[in-house]
């Protein structure tokens, strides 16, 4: 009987192969971008679960507000958190403190830069890396000893066999290799070069920049992870947080509230990807939304299925009259209905297979994502994809075919309707379709506009034509910046350069406490501080308000930084400062020009002179606020040159600059980027987003064609006669045309009433994110609509014309 219901449908699907080709067509688009979405979900919700202890590690956070009242979440931490919550939380089975630092090694005589990752000894325990050579629990257990991932290590000594050799850097320390680890996976937020012990020397002047931290709890810039014994409840634990915190930190309490500033808590690791804080993974709102599209995108799949099948089902009229008056049951009649249904989805998944070996991974390459193998190998995808275009064959097909076998045979015979409201369900099918379509174009429209105004608007600085010159951030940078900056000015085709300690794209935070001198200590004000070196602000295009920025003939504004302690320790120290626009406003200055020559107090005994206002710099993404900012000059912090070139500046100049940082710093390699790109990197969330909504809205719109091009056809073959007579009758061409392309005209036009209010609805909410945003224009509504009916008119317009150009004597044969 299966067989027979097998040939039955075989025969059935050559016949109409238009039809056959259509759903087909529809059908593996559908399944194959489901199934890319599903993979690419999958991928990222399944990040660092493969650690034998991921359930019971979990990553330290704390929140604080910013001087604008944001409360921001970040995992930065400060050093003596490790060992404080070791002592005081039994709970905890281990704490593991983990930072990174830039070093430069020497191998075979060239110069490489490394970022090396700074841990305790148990990092190992908490993350078992598989290893291919030394042995996990004592492989970091001294300084001096360094693990390696194989790519590192073939890179420095051109084979994995590394254990027991050295790794020597520019500064003169060496670090012995005691393991090899495996490359890390793709599902994973950790990015590994070489792990060594926390309390290793690197003799380049971080050690004893990072030893002043060991009880400095204001100071954060590490990460820290615990591992709970089993049974532990971390709520028990985050509940414990603020009495500890409380007891740790009496001396940088609040003066207002008697309490610390900053609250913590405990974020499982496998959370720390879909629980992004700091942009580095992809929000759980952002991948249900994809699910979403999915579900979307094959549901479109699935009503071109029933569209075309119910269209067909009154060709089939006499052959189900048939089969019931020769005493055929419904069972069996669905049956072989269903079998059709089935044999073309799963034509159908084997299309989509196909379609997702070849383009899956060209796609994530132009998305800039890399996913491991494992994940897009044919067997795995294969056993997905096969039962998932059995569930939608079954699903698409089960409404056709008990709409195909319910009619009583006289009603068939008689010419009756093959179903309730055949040519109104078929019509709000595609009003379905259409509006999902369109919103998910009016979406990507929203979405591309957003990160373009967001990565371009508000900046308060000028990005073009800026270059980045990295690795200042140790001694040898800072005593040799000024050299390099009058080195770089002497280069034709820099127009400017000035050195920071964090370029605007880089999202600064450092916040230091001022108030002004007749105001008391408790209403001081915590406020953005940017250090910088000369020439900084006119490389980056600051808008000057009022006074003057930072210039070398003014001594006093660099003697902040004079290197050596006053003579007397309890004379006051000063120097100059610029403030931003808004710090003006916070303190209540007034205007820029009355707040020049004021002096601020940073503590005690540090007065500065306000000797320049400039315009407000968005230093952090469209998402946040801008914040209250004071400049000082602080080269002891830099780790950044800005260099600003000439429209135009070329080849020659950038292998210049090349050559004066090998000239000055022959030990440091040189990392360079233009400030637009470090920009654009910053919203590369958003814009991965909006090229995926942007392929998936026109894999959408491409998937209801094919079913509107399917019931084009179907509709002029079935009013070959009408048109016909009407030909007959006098009628011409366009109006034949005319006459069949507003019957697809209506559901497309009641589609984007539909769509408007829905994608309104969405792109509002998406927005609500951003501090700084668009304003929608019902231009892009009106025109995705518009777009919409102009695809419909093509899609129908071929058939219609067609069949409007043939012989009237041809029409009124038909039949």
């Amino acid at each position: 009987m299966l067989m027979n219901y097998l040939r039955v449908a075989v025969r059935v699907l050559v016949r109409q192969r238009l039809y056959t080709a259509l759903n087909i067509a529809g059908l593996a688009l559908g399944i194959a971008t489901a199934a890319m979405i599903g993979l690419f979900v999958w991928h990222e919700m399944h990040y660092d679960g493969f650690f034998a202890h991921a359930d019971r590690i979990y990553r330290m956070v704390r929140t604080y507000r910013t001087p604008s009242g944001v409360p921001t979440t970040v995992a930065a931490q400060a050093k003596p958190l490790g060992p404080a919550l070791a002592r005081d939380f039994p709970e905890m089975e281990a704490v593991v403190r983990v930072s990174g630092h830039t070093v430069a090694v020497r191998r075979d005589g060239g110069v490489f830069g490394a970022r090396v990752t700074v841990a305790d000894a148990d990092y190992f325990r908490l993350f078992d890396w598989p290893f291919l050579a030394g042995d996990p629990a004592t492989a970091i257990r001294t300084p001096g000893t360094v693990v390696l991932t194989e790519t590192a290590a073939r890179k420095y000594f051109g084979t994995i066999d590394a254990v027991g050799r050295v790794l020597t850097l520019t500064s003169g320390a060496d670090l012995t290799v005691t393991g090899v680890i495996r490359d890390l996976p793709s599902n994973t937020v950790f990015r590994l070069e070489m792990v060594t012990n926390i309390a290793t020397r690197f003799n380049d002047g971080w050690d004893a920049v990072f030893a002043t931290a060991d009880e400095e709890w204001t100071h954060s810039f590490l990460r820290t992870y615990v591992l709970l014994k089993p049974g532990v409840d971390p709520a028990a634990v985050t509940a414990r947080l603020p009495d500890f915190l409380l007891a740790r930190m009496k001396d940088y309490l609040n003066p207002t509230t008697g309490k610390p500033d900053i609250t913590q808590a405990l974020q499982p690791l496998t959370r720390i990807h879909v629980e992004t804080i700091s942009d580095d993974g992809v929000p759980m709102p952002v991948l249900m939304t994809f699910v979403g599209i999915a579900l979307l995108v094959l549901g479109i799949a699935m009503v071109n299925f029933v569209n075309l099948s119910t269209a067909r089902s009154s060709l089939r009229a006499r052959e189900v009259a048939i089969r019931k008056t020769m005493g055929g049951r419904r069972g069996a009649l669905l049956a072989q209905f269903l079998a059709e249904s089935l044999l073309l989805s799963f034509l159908s998944g084997i299309v989509a297979l196909v379609l997702l070996e070849l383009v899956m991974p060209r796609f994530l390459r132009v998305l800039g994502l890399h996913m491991d193998h494992h994940f897009l190998s044919g067997w795995w995808m294969a056993a997905a994809l096969i039962p998932l275009a059995a569930l939608v064959g079954l699903l698409a097909g089960l409404y056709p075919a008990l709409v195909l076998s319910r009619p009583r045979p006289g009603d068939l015979l008689r010419g009756g309707r093959s179903g309730p409201g055949g040519g109104r369900l078929r019509a709000a099918l595609v009003v379905i379709q259409f509006a999902a379509a369109i919103v998910l174009v009016i979406s990507t429209v929203i979405m591309v506009q957003q990160t373009s105004f967001a990565s371009s608007q508000r900046l308060g600085f000028l990005p073009e034509n800026v270059l980045l010159l990295r690795g200042l951030d140790n001694p040898q940078g800072h005593a040799h910046q000024d050299a390099l900056r009058q080195a770089l000015l002497r280069i034709p085709g820099v127009v400017q350069a000035g050195a920071t300690m964090a370029p605007p794209s880089d999202g600064s935070d450092w916040f230091s406490t001022f108030h002004l001198p007749d105001t008391p200590k408790e209403g001081a004000m915590r406020l953005r501080t940017e250090g910088v070196g000369m020439g900084y602000m006119e490389t980056m295009g600051v808008h000057l308000l009022a006074g003057r920025l930072f210039d070398p003939a003014h001594p006093v504004d660099t003697i902040i930084d004079r290197g050596q302690p006053p003579e007397d320790p309890a004379a006051p120290l000063g120097g100059s400062i610029v403030l931003s626009a808004l710090t003006v406003s916070r303190l209540g200055m007034g205007t820029p020009e009355q707040a020049l020559g004021k002096t601020l107090m940073m503590g005690e005994r540090t007065g500065f002179t306000i000797i320049g206002v400039v315009d407000d710099v968005q230093f952090s993404t469209a998402r946040e606020v801008l914040e209250p900012t004071v400049y000082v000059i602080y080269p002891a912090q830099v780790e950044a040159m800005a260099v600003r070139l000439a429209a135009g500046g070329g080849a020659a100049t950038l292998s210049a600059i090349d050559d004066t940082w090998r000239h000055l710093f022959p030990d440091l390699p040189l990392k360079r980027e233009f400030m637009d790109d470090n920009i654009r990197a910053a919203y590369a969330g958003e814009h991965q987003q909006s090229v995926l909504l942007a392929t998936f809205a026109g894999l959408a719109i491409l998937i209801a064609c094919l079913g509107l091009f399917g019931l084009a056809a179907f509709t002029a073959e079935r009013r070959t006669k009408e048109i016909g007579l009407r030909k007959v009758l006098g009628a011409t061409i366009p109006q034949i045309v005319r006459l069949l392309v507003w019957q697809f005209s209506r559901p497309v036009m009641a589609a984007a009433l539909i769509a408007w209010p829905v994608a309104w609805v969405l792109a509002s909410r998406w927005l609500g994110g951003f501090v700084y945003r668009i304003q929608m224009d019902p231009l892009v509504f009106a025109l995705a609509g518009l777009a919409a009916l102009l695809i419909a008119w093509v899609t129908v317009a071929g058939h219609a014309a067609r069949v409007a150009a043939a012989k009237p004597v041809d029409a009124l044969r038909y039949e």
